[in-house]
């Protein structure tokens, strides 16, 4: 658009000094033509004045001798205004033939001159002198004949030279009016057409200016610029593009922190610090409500200090205090739910700049579960102690107890006793046999021996464990009982302890013959539960077991039988764990019970 628009300036410009180029050019040939024709008029007045002085010298020729004669200097002063008057104008404005002519026009006046000058000077001779005067007369009288002619040349060149420059002023006329005329109305013209380009494409980009403005950033300048301004609708539309890139990263972002805010497993809240929304909680996510126990509709406008108890709020004030100076606490503290309840969380909370505002930022976490994964450990670790302990009771009892039952054995056999003697010797036989079992549990639960792993085919395993199980089932119970299995066909080697985990399925599978009191289904499963490991899931249909046993149930010594020692599961879980796997029970009363055993495919942590 600069460009074109320097152009038209240009044009224009060039158009303006051409015109008035040529209208003073055309004014200086008019001047000058004017100026000639007024030199051809002062000619043709001195011709005339030759004419005249021509005349009289003639009238005087005519008059010589006679008493009306000018007298000696009169006469000669008549001759050198004629001779003045001849070399007026030789040769200047005329062609080369009038000049030519006129050159001999001077020789004849010069030589008419010479003739004068004779009768002037010739006295004595009358005849001569006569001659002289008729030689002389009859030359002026060529001399008039030829400006005559001259004259009449004259006239018919400033005839034509006038009409010629008629002709030039009207043409200069004709263009100074186009000038004048056509002048504005091409200014006119150009400057309507630059300021519709102007305002046609000032207008386009306007509008998109607006739209962007109200938060269209989806608007982009379709209609085709040219020249600057389609550089400028490019740079505006990437502009907008930029614009639009940012505005979805940031609603991305936004989202993403959103998303991250609401599903956080640790309750956050935002709470302000000015003196207007001092202690007020401004934003809270999911998990706050959830722990808490109110709706982030009550959370957010609430005072924080609610959630305190009434003895712990100063203390928590003082957090707050603690959180201006830009120090970050972290505590173990009791907050207080909707109904009531205290629980304990652990709590962080430092400064938050939001907008050049300050905000307290807040995390809890409830530590309910790790308290009492905390005594879980502590118990078993207390277990483990007693475990140790019982280990080194059972041995030293266990000999003892060997040489009462073989002392017991022999005196049973070489006495003889009353049938009712017979029976106690039989009680106390069986009494030591039972306490024998579980000093070898205790063994087996304190010092569980070391594995020795090979890669195994788990629903081989598992299936030989079912064969065992069926013919005890056979033995003891005299209902039908039905095992089912679902094994998973082609399932990769485990590396385990094969006695180890046989040991395991058959403890799982006698307790589930153990809790179905009438017919029933035991159903074993295998499948993959990860890449690199898999699932064996071991189920009946029988009684099942409450919430109150389910957290018991591998608690060493814990036992639903009559003659159970509450060590078989205990040491189930341990032998698996020491595989790196991981065992689970899910049992409803009058649902029947299923152990889900997870077992790694390699081990990884092998000595």
């Amino acid at each position: 658009m600069k460009k074109h628009v320097l152009l038209g300036l240009t044009l224009m410009l060039f158009c303006f000094i051409t015109g008035g180029i040529y209208i003073v050019t055309s004014i200086q040939d008019v001047t000058q033509k004017l100026e000639n024709v007024i030199s051809f008029h002062q000619v043709e007045f001195l011709r005339e004045n030759l004419v005249h002085h021509i005349k009289a010298v003639q009238s005087d020729l005519l008059l010589q001798g006679s008493p009306h004669t000018r007298d000696f200097e009169a006469s000669m002063s008549l001759i050198e205004s004629m001779d003045r008057s001849a070399k007026v104008c030789v040769g200047c404005h005329h062609s080369e033939r009038i000049r030519i002519r006129l050159d001999d026009l001077g020789n004849t006046v010069e030589h008419y001159m010479k003739l004068l000058s004779r009768t002037l000077t010739i006295r004595a001779n009358n005849e001569r002198l006569e001659n002289a005067r008729m030689a002389a007369f009859a030359q002026g009288q060529a001399i008039l004949k030829n400006v005559g002619s001259l004259s009449i040349a004259s006239a018919d060149k400033i005839s034509e030279r006038i009409k010629k420059i008629h002709q030039d002023i009207n043409i200069a006329k004709h263009v100074l009016i186009a000038c004048l005329v056509l002048g504005p109305i091409a200014i006119l013209v150009i400057t309507i057409f630059f300021l519709k380009r102007f305002t046609g494409s000032i207008s386009t980009l306007v509008q998109a200016a607006k739209n962007l403005e109200s938060g269209d950033l989806n608007y982009r300048v379709e209609v085709p610029l040219k020249n600057e301004f389609r550089t400028l609708a490019k740079a505006f539309n990437g502009m907008a593009a930029s614009l639009q890139d940012e505005q979805q990263k940031f609603q991305s972002i936004h989202q993403l922190y959103q998303t991250l805010f609401e599903s956080a497993g640790d309750a956050i809240m935002i709470t302000g610090l000015g003196k207007e929304n001092l202690g007020i909680i401004i934003s809270a996510n999911k998990a706050s409500a959830e722990l808490y126990g109110y709706s982030i509709d009550e959370l957010i406008g609430m005072d924080i200090t609610r959630l305190a108890p009434y003895s712990k709020e100063m203390k928590f004030r003082k957090y707050i205090k603690t959180a201006l100076l830009g120090e970050w606490s972290h505590k173990r503290v009791k907050r207080l739910k909707k109904d009531g309840t205290q629980i304990q969380v652990d709590m962080s909370m430092g400064l938050l700049q939001l907008g050049g505002e300050k905000h307290l930022l807040t995390f809890c976490r409830d530590i309910t579960e790790q308290l009492h994964a905390e005594e879980e450990m502590q118990r078993a670790n207390q277990m483990t102690l007693v475990g140790q302990m019982a280990a080194g009771l059972a041995h030293e009892i266990k000999n003892p107890l060997a040489g009462v039952k073989v002392s017991l054995d022999v005196l049973a056999d070489e006495l003889q006793l009353q049938p009712e003697d017979q029976e106690v010797f039989s009680r106390i036989i069986n009494e030591i046999n039972r306490m024998e079992k579980l000093l070898k549990s205790l063994l087996s639960y304190a010092r569980p021996p070391q594995p020795h792993y090979d890669l195994v085919d788990i629903n081989r395993l598992l299936d030989y464990s079912l064969k065992n199980a069926e013919v005890t089932a056979g033995s003891k119970v005299n209902f039908s009982l039905r095992f089912e299995k679902n094994f998973t066909a082609e399932l990769p080697q485990v590396e385990v302890d094969s006695s180890q985990i046989q040991q395991v399925f058959l403890n799982l599978l006698i307790n589930a013959i153990d809790s179905i009191e009438t017919e029933g289904t035991i159903t074993t499963t295998t499948r993959m539960a990860s890449e690199d490991s898999l699932w064996v899931v071991i189920s009946d249909t029988g009684k099942g077991m409450s919430e109150a046993s389910l957290e018991k149930i591998f608690t060493p010594f814990f036992t639903t039988k009559t003659k159970g020692t509450g060590l078989g599961l205990s040491i189930c879980k341990r032998l698996i764990e020491q595989h790196g796997g991981n065992i689970e029970v899910h049992s409803h009363i009058g649902s029947g019970t299923s152990f889900v055993i997870t077992l790694p495919l390699a081990q990884k942590n092998r000595e």
